[in-house]
């Protein structure tokens, strides 16, 4: 029975996959590696002809559901997209901003007609869960990729499909409801201050987010040092969590002599609060259905197996919400579970666990292994992956795991028991710990080219083959290893490349960019705009491309403003020569150069960059490229003419020369300089 669920599981997500890449050639090739490998998983193991029946039908079920819900739930609501309407709904999530701006999303209909879950943006008037927002005037919106945030698949795993763009006459009535849901939102506002309160902001902060999965307050260093170490996991609300509250109570209700009985249900009421008060993240849901079928098969003497449970979980949650199957959330908590209860015991079966030596290796090996089943995915929606998170896991975790104990019993008992310390020292040392370590540049390992991810998602999924096929030990760390060079040896091959091309990149949103120029292990950025987000874009994009110095940071307008935004996002990146400043003060820490509108001049030994009168040229080899941002003459020898801003719209372009208006769907790219020819690629 066991073998026919996680069978079933197994083949019912890859009908999920299949489906949703159905008119993609990935999707063939995904469901011709599924059926073949099945096919000789199943001959390895004789598998009888119900057994291949059951797949098969699992198999036919996961794309049945899943194109059902893409043509029931789906199309309709997307069908709206850029029309005007109205809408009238209840809020079922709330996120609140600075200048009292709230994100909602809202569970309603469209025009009174159409069931759909929207977001919307807008002032904070002390809404709650469950109360009615009327929008009597809206133009809806799909949710748009961006290059910093891939918002339709974020949105998209979550059955929200649209936004309210330009909401008029907006109306919110409270009613009263989710009484429970709305008193355990404030016990976690209540506690997350508290917690600040008896430590310290970033102490507090990060043990608000190891507990409630509260990541919004803690400071962007902090976050970027705990991913880079490799324990940004723990953020997450998942398997840990839930282990240690049903662990407590059910020692607490043992010891108490309480029923089983009445002990499995005190226990569920308390998982469902815990998942309710982090906000149902899918993650949590997984690790609670797991718990539960855990617990359920001691409560009625029968075994419990962690790859059938898992398979139960999962089964259960893509049913439920079939685009399930894109949330990173739900993606890395099945892939952590896999590794550390399935994968890493398989793989430790015979060795020893007795002296501190043999404790330590084994416990590496356990770490080791479930960072391997992350990797993947990690790699795919992350900016960069950690390499040192086995070593930090079994270091770091098991003080995170006594600190998040510490602060579990401080919430549950309201803030009662001045208990606090134990987790406010282990909890510092951790952070202190991860900044270290997040300075190391080998410790962490950028994203790359989308071409490395998906190259890597293809290995994992080899040697996860290995595994359920062979089942042998030497013939996982074989498959791994050679995965793992070929992933090195490429990923190396393309980053050497790249870092040898004279690249200009451009980055931003909708007409507003920043300039990127980048060869041989050197980077220069030009900030065109000064939009808001602009240093964020500049952020990830030598996040992604490994660099961890600026030779050159020039700052052509609202200098003033932008001046600290990028020192905020530069938290892990330095700035090794000078910054330019088109206006501001003079005074400052020293290196920044204030310039005028004769501009400056940058020179390299394979090219220059030149700025004037809101001109910027960079010349190379392979070309020139010009940047406008006010009204100019564009040079004639320019490859590319790049305008950004709205007072480049009307400047008339020379025949012959390759013309770029930044907007909302030409933005975010790479010209490529080289003297065999230029070339441009999307980002």
């Amino acid at each position: 029975m066991k073998r026919k669920m996680i069978g079933a599981a197994a083949a019912y997500m890859s009908g999920s996959f299949f489906a949703s890449f159905f008119n993609d050639v990935r999707a063939w090739l995904i469901g011709a590696a599924a059926v073949a490998m099945v096919l000789i998983f199943g001959g390895k193991r004789g598998w009888k002809r119900t057994d291949f029946l059951l797949s098969g039908i699992a198999f036919t079920v996961g794309i049945a559901l899943y194109s059902a819900y893409t043509a029931v739930c789906y199309k309709p609501v997307v069908a709206y997209d850029g029309t005007d309407g109205s809408f009238t709904g209840s809020i079922t999530e709330i996120t609140r901003y600075d200048s009292n701006r709230a994100g909602y999303v809202l569970k309603g209909r469209i025009n009174g007609v159409t069931d759909a879950k929207i977001t919307y943006f807008g002032y904070d008037p002390d809404a709650r869960y469950g109360d009615t927002v009327s929008i009597e005037k809206c133009t809806f919106r799909k949710p748009n990729n961006d290059y910093i945030f891939n918002s339709e698949l974020y949105y998209k795993a979550d059955g929200i499909f649209l936004s309210a763009a330009s909401a008029e006459n907006v109306r919110i009535t409270h009613t009263h409801t989710r009484f429970i849901r709305n008193k355990l939102a404030d016990f976690r506002s209540y506690m997350t201050e508290r917690l600040k309160a008896e430590t310290d902001e970033d102490v507090g902060s990060f043990l608000a987010g190891m507990i409630f999965g509260e990541k919004r307050e803690l400071d962007s260093d902090i976050k970027t040092s705990l991913y880079r170490s490799g324990i940004g996991h723990i953020l997450a609300v998942s398997g840990l969590h839930v282990s240690i509250i049903a662990l407590l109570l059910m020692s607490v209700l043992k010891k108490a002599n309480v029923n089983r009985f009445v002990s499995y249900g005190i226990m569920n009421v308390m998982l469902i609060s815990f998942v309710a008060m982090a906000n149902y993240p899918v993650s949590a849901i997984r690790a609670a259905i797991m718990m539960d079928l855990f617990h359920g098969a001691r409560l009625i003497r029968r075994q419990n197996n962690s790859l059938n449970s898992l398979a139960i979980a999962s089964l259960i949650i893509l049913t439920a919400q079939p685009y399930a199957i894109f949330d990173a959330g739900f993606l890395l908590s099945v892939s952590g579970t896999f590794g550390i209860a399935v994968f890493a015991p398989f793989m430790t079966k015979n060795m020893k666990y007795e002296t501190i030596p043999q404790i330590i290796a084994k416990d590496l090996i356990t770490a080791l292994c479930t960072s391997v089943s992350v990797f993947p995915i990690s790699m795919i929606f992350f900016d960069e992956t950690s390499m040192i998170s086995p070593a930090a896991n079994v270091l770091l975790v098991p003080l995170c795991t006594i600190s998040m104990i510490n602060g579990l019993i401080f919430v549950i008992t309201g803030g009662v028991l001045p208990i606090l310390y134990p987790a406010k020292i282990f909890t510092g040392f951790v952070i202190a710990v991860s900044r270290r370590l997040a300075d190391v540049r080998l410790f962490h390992l950028p994203h790359g080219s989308d071409f490395t991810a998906q190259l890597l998602v293809f290995l994992g999924s080899a040697v996860l083959g290995v595994y359920f096929i062979a089942h042998s030990r030497k013939a996982v760390a074989v498959s791994a290893a050679l995965a793992a060079a070929i992933y090195g040896l490429t990923a190396a091959s393309i980053m050497h490349i790249h870092r040898n091309e004279l690249t200009v990149a451009v980055v931003g949103k909708g007409k507003n960019a920043a300039a990127v120029i980048t060869y041989q292990g050197t980077a220069d950025v030009i900030d065109l705009t000064g939009h808001y987000k602009n240093p964020r874009y500049v952020q990830r994009y030598l996040t992604v491309n490994g660099y961890d110095n600026v030779s050159h940071l020039v700052l052509t307008k609202k200098a003033e403003e932008r001046y600290q935004s990028y020192l905020d996002e530069f938290g892990f990146i330095s700035i090794s020569e000078k910054m330019f400043m088109a206006d501001g003060d003079e005074v400052r820490d020293g290196g920044v150069y204030l310039f005028d509108k004769d501009g400056f001049s940058i020179e390299r030994d394979a090219y220059t960059i030149t700025y004037s009168s809101g001109v910027l040229t960079v010349s190379g080899t392979g070309g020139d490229v010009t940047f406008l941002t006010a009204q100019a003459d564009i040079p004639e020898t320019s490859s590319y003419t790049i305008r950004c801003g709205s007072k480049a719209e009307s400047i008339a372009v020379p025949s012959g020369v390759n013309d770029i208006m930044l907007d909302d769907h030409n933005n975010c790219f790479e010209m490529i300089l080289s003297e065999n020819g230029s070339s441009i690629r999307s980002l």
